[in-house]
């Protein structure tokens, strides 16, 4: 599903598990074709140990007797597995993209330029899952620190106690 749906991102997700576990199964949610295409992949890669399952999920369960996940598949079956693997799709508010204008990506995340994530909107700064593909806490506080230092520089330009802006002064 969604990005993680792609046989290139499958099959990272695939090499990362191996590092885990060893045997993997990869759930193409019954898209067939994204399962020949992640296996074509994986085969060209040499990577092994590795089944593709095109059967449909109905639900996942925490398992009552292990800190596993029981997987309830389409043909009544169930599966019980010691972890998944899921990259869920985010993006911005699409409101708010829209309504400032920001510049977005293929993945709709919001287009930033480093180091202080300012987006192309003077102004607005944008860090986190929003603006990155690494949906992951320590890049977001990463991403954070650094628009917060970029918005304490901005802002003493932007505005003074009496609401002038500055930004155009020359420094005396």
């Amino acid at each position: 599903m969604g990005l993680a749906g792609t046989p290139y991102h499958a099959a990272m997700s695939v090499e990362d598990a191996q590092k885990f576990a060893n045997s993997v199964v990869v759930y193409t949610n019954g898209d067939r074709k994204l399962g020949d295409d992640i296996n074509k992949l994986l085969t060209h890669r040499g990577t092994g140990n590795i089944h593709i399952d095109n059967r449909k999920i109905n639900k996942l369960v925490k398992d009552p007797e292990s800190s596993g996940i029981m997987i309830e598949l389409d043909d009544g079956s169930i599966e019980a597995k010691s972890f998944l693997v899921h990259q869920p799709d985010t993006q911005a508010s699409p409101g708010i993209v829209r309504q400032l204008a920001l510049e977005t990506n293929a993945r709709k995340d919001i287009v930033t330029k480093m180091p202080f994530y300012q987006t192309n909107v003077s102004g607005v700064f944008a860090a986190g899952d929003c603006a990155s593909p690494f949906k992951m806490i320590a890049n977001s506080v990463f991403q954070g620190s650094n628009a917060g230092a970029g918005i304490a520089r901005e802002l003493p330009r932007r505005v003074t106690g009496h609401g002038v802006d500055r930004r155009h002064e020359v420094p005396k």
